[in-house]
């Protein structure tokens, strides 16, 4: 019986094509445009918790003053130059409760014939200390990572062992990082933190570029991983108590500060969606209300023929199901090529927001195509539901005797 009605509904579909190709398209519009927006704030959040795990820091130490342009290096990749004492990491190792200090230097490339890339971002980074470059290398040489050695993001344009030189100074490309996302390890070039310095110098003595701060004894920033079961608040006050020129913050409160950013972007995208699906399910309805009122006699022969009233609810909701699963098929296909389309404008509006963006991985979009149709579903179910009952009430007789 339910093949029976299935098919029914299906060839029902099938003579009225102007209803069901309004359904169509609005339904189509709605769940491409709730797909499309699922899949920017996961990649967005995505791409937060990936990036900020891989710092493996608990707390980052800055100037002050640089506040807002480390966090347009670490979510952008933006090239920032900003620098404070380098005693700070000793002072800030002594005290309890941390566990490791690691200092990096940043330098912004210039154009010219001592680079190979303009506007690059330049880390420098101490191997010796490090816990937030090394471990997370995804292709690397066979080698150790020598002197000259230069790790690289996976957005920049090098593969493992091409030469590349900034400031006069040579590097070889030795491992590649996984992408990430975050700005700060996909467009950053990593090397040894004494090739920082002969940076500096040698731009010093180049009288064709424009010459880099002296970096002896200067860092940017110390990230700082704690003992298990260390506060968070008491480590942050003792560093602050020391040294006020300061700033700490943890990747938390970077993290919640582009979530922040995100919901302010997106919330009027939002509040759209939620008044189109009901909109939609106002229209579903009213579309219903008339298919009933036209079909009375037709369903009426329908049960007196044997249908229950269970049945003729069951063709009405089937037929706005079979709608709105086509309807949410289509409309993931919307949603996703329009994505794919502007993917670029878009990825770029967000970064001058200062927020990364990275598509989740495939399950997660299977969950979230699963989730559009869901909403397609109930959408139809929710239309047509109020019509259905109606018809349910249908007298047979009635019907019959206004028929002839």
């Amino acid at each position: 019986m339910i093949v029976s009605l299935f098919r029914l509904a299906y060839q029902n579909l099938q003579v009225k094509h102007l209803r069901f190709y309004i359904i169509l398209i609005s339904v189509s519009i709605v769940i491409g445009a709730l797909f499309a927006s699922s899949l920017l704030i996961t990649g967005i959040h995505h791409s937060l918790d990936k990036g900020l795990s891989k710092l493996g820091a608990d707390l980052l130490v800055i100037p002050k003053d640089s506040l807002v342009n480390m966090k347009s290096a670490l979510l952008t990749g933006e090239p920032s130059a900003f620098y404070m004492d380098n005693a700070v990491l000793g002072k800030i190792r002594g005290l309890k409760g941390v566990k490791r200090v690691s200092g990096q230097i940043f330098l912004t490339s210039a154009t010219g014939e001592c680079c190979v890339l303009g506007n690059s971002f330049l880390i420098g980074f101490d191997p010796a200390d490090d816990f937030t470059v090394m471990p997370w290398v995804d292709k690397k040489a066979e080698k150790a990572f020598p002197a000259d050695g230069a790790i690289i993001g996976a957005m920049t344009p090098w593969e493992i062992g091409d030469n590349v030189k900034f400031y006069g100074i040579p590097l070889t490309v030795w491992g590649k990082l996984e992408r990430t996302g975050i700005g700060l390890y996909d467009n950053a070039i990593f090397f040894n933190i004494n090739k920082a310095h002969e940076m500096s110098d040698y731009s010093q003595t180049d009288k064709s570029i424009k010459p880099l701060a002296s970096l002896k004894g200067k860092i940017s920033g110390g990230l700082v991983q704690l003992e298990v079961g260390a506060k968070i608040p008491f480590i942050t006050f003792s560093i602050l108590k020391e040294n006020p020129e300061l700033k700490a913050i943890t990747t938390g409160n970077i993290a919640t500060s582009a979530r922040q950013t995100t919901v302010a972007v997106f919330s009027g995208i939002i509040a759209l969606i939620i008044i189109l699906v009901l909109s939609n399910v106002l229209m579903i309805n009213a579309i219903y209300s008339a298919v009933v009122n036209e079909r009375k006699r037709e369903l009426g022969i329908i049960r007196a023929i044997g249908a229950t009233r269970l049945d003729i609810f069951k063709l009405i909701i089937y037929e706005a199901l079979l709608t709105s699963i086509m309807s949410g098929f289509l409309g993931m296909l919307i949603g996703g090529g329009l994505l794919k389309i502007f993917q670029r404008s878009i990825v770029f509006y967000l970064r001058l927001l200062n927020i990364p963006f990275m598509l989740p991985p495939l399950g997660v979009m299977g969950e979230m195509a699963g989730a559009a149709i869901l909403v397609a579903l109930l959408m139809g179910i929710s239309g047509s539901a109020y019509p259905a009952l109606v018809a349910v009430r249908i007298d047979p007789h009635e019907t019959m005797k206004q028929g002839l």
